[in-house]
């Protein structure tokens, strides 16, 4: 009986979430929509590369607001159970309070389990072209660097010789600042090709690329080699690492070796630190919020009003939203480890959910002395 009991709980927290879900999606797709038209106003944006952006950037739109799509459909649940009077008779056949609540844990930390392991990549594989089309349409520029595993790719004009070039570097260290194997392919104001260089090792300094053994390739003409070269750039240090790619644009699959990436070049990798365990610890802050979703209606009875708990649960919202991002900001800034800054988010909403389960008994307490 028991099985069939905490099934049908499961079934009510399922329906629940699924119903949320769906009015978040329209309201949020129309909302970015509208949005998305708004920034490309005047821009000759097309209607289908505004929906195109509203698509792509859904599904980042859904992992951010997914702790409050959380608590809004396990506030709905539990106060559905009230409602239709199936609370008094779970409570009747000796299922307490707490127990109703383990089936909507275990429903969202495998729902958890599930955003970050099945639509974290696809957000991330998303995201990554979102970018790309924002750039072109809405920001009309080309993204001038990329980092990868394979080294480093950037746009770079050259104003002294009135060209603009693609420079590939295999390896970069100190970050960005020292390159090492790399060519620059050079173009006129046409995008015609005019010539080539390959080198060893290049140093950014204020401006310049200095670089050793050269080879120069003009075009139409033979190779040369120059010992060392002072090479104009529009690039700075900080230009390349403003380029990197968005934490959100890389999958919980890849986040670990880009972290280790991005260090071993002398970057700091905290943003990506803090994406990883901010998945990390998510199916624990779902079953967390569904906790509190608990405590907070868990006294109201079938013929209650519920306007005092959806008020405790706007309050409650906001406070958890300043919490977390005052968390961020530590975990951010270094004050406090990233780790401890993602895990303590959890770990508070399920203490302020036993406090307000323990109100009661706190207050008998304090009445007998």
């Amino acid at each position: 009986m028991l099985n069939k009991i905490n099934l049908y709980i499961l079934k009510k927290f399922f329906y629940s979430f699924i119903l949320t879900f769906l009015i978040f999606s329209v309201i949020l797709f129309i909302g970015d929509f509208v949005e998305q038209f708004r920034k490309s106003t005047g821009k000759n944006v097309s209607l289908s590369i505004i929906f195109q952006l509203t698509l792509l950037n859904f599904l980042s739109l859904i992992y951010f607001t997914l702790p409050l799509i959380v608590f809004s459909s396990s506030i709905l649940a539990y106060l559905g159970l009230i409602k239709g009077s199936e609370k008094i008779i779970i409570n009747s056949v000796g299922i307490s309070n707490v127990k109703i609540t383990l089936p909507a844990i275990t429903l969202y930390i495998f729902l958890g389990i599930f955003f970050i392991t099945i639509i974290n990549p696809l957000t991330a594989l998303f995201d990554e072209r979102y970018s790309e089309l924002e750039y072109r349409y809405i920001d009309r520029v080309d993204k001038f660097a990329s980092i990868t595993k394979n080294g480093l790719w950037l746009k770079q004009d050259n104003q002294e010789k009135n060209l603009s070039s693609v420079l590939y570097a295999r390896e970069i260290k100190e970050q960005g600042r020292y390159i090492i194997d790399f060519m620059i392919l050079e173009y006129d104001e046409k995008g015609s090709f005019q010539g080539r260089l390959d080198g060893k090792t290049a140093v950014l300094n204020n401006e310049y690329w200095m670089m050793e053994n050269i080879q120069i390739t003009p075009k139409f003409e033979m190779a040369y080699f120059e010992k060392s070269l002072k090479y104009q750039t529009n690039i700075k240090p900080e230009d390349i690492a403003d380029s990197l790619s968005s934490p959100t644009n890389i999958s919980i699959w890849r986040l670990l070796t880009f972290i280790n990436f991005l260090e071993g070049l002398g970057y700091s990798a905290i943003d990506f630190k803090m994406h990883l365990y901010d998945l990390i610890f998510l199916p624990f802050f779902m079953a967390s919020l569904a906790l509190l979703a608990s405590a907070l209606v868990r006294k109201l009875k079938q013929n209650d009003g519920f306007s005092e708990t959806i008020i405790y649960s706007l309050v409650v919202i906001f406070i958890i939203y300043f919490v977390s991002n005052l968390l961020d900001a530590l975990g951010s800034t270094s004050q406090l480890n990233p780790i401890i800054s993602k895990a303590s988010l959890p770990l508070i909403v399920t203490f302020f959910a036993i406090l307000i389960y323990q109100k009661d008994n706190l207050k008998k307490i304090f009445q007998n002395d």
